[in-house]
């Protein structure tokens, strides 16, 4: 797992973590993935899953009252389980929600990082989007 962002229903981040080595506005992806969200929920029935975007693997769940983004390489033969068992942890009680343990969570189980080369610019790249 290569990254994590947290964010509200109205697309606010709440916490990020691996998306310092590219130029990628948390803020504005939390709003871009909550607007599809919200669409999708209304006029497919239910919210995306996943998206495969250039060489990353973007999987979208929810923990409580959060949307939660994990991205991954597309050959990530643990993705599955690493994006489950980030929504659990993020789904106790007793978790606090912020970049440090977002951080802790993202080393423990991988500690993998997002390059730059791994995110083409362009929508052109956009591969598949997955319902659920």
């Amino acid at each position: 797992m290569k990254g994590i962002i947290v964010f509200d229903d109205g697309g606010m981040n709440q916490a990020s973590i691996g998306l310092d080595n590219i130029q990628v506005d948390p803020d504005l992806f939390g709003a871009f993935i909550a607007a599809i969200q919200a669409y999708a929920k209304r006029y497919v029935g239910s919210e995306m899953r996943e998206v495969t975007y250039s060489n990353v693997r973007l999987m979208v769940g929810r923990a409580g009252p959060y949307h939660v983004v994990t991205l991954h390489s597309i050959d990530d033969a643990d993705a599955d389980w690493n994006h489950s068992a980030t929504l659990n942890v993020l789904e106790t009680e007793d978790y606090v929600l912020d970049d440090e343990h977002l951080g802790v969570l993202n080393e423990l189980l991988t500690g993998e990082v997002l390059s730059p080369h791994e995110v083409k610019k362009g929508i052109d790249t956009l591969t598949s989007i997955k319902g659920k």
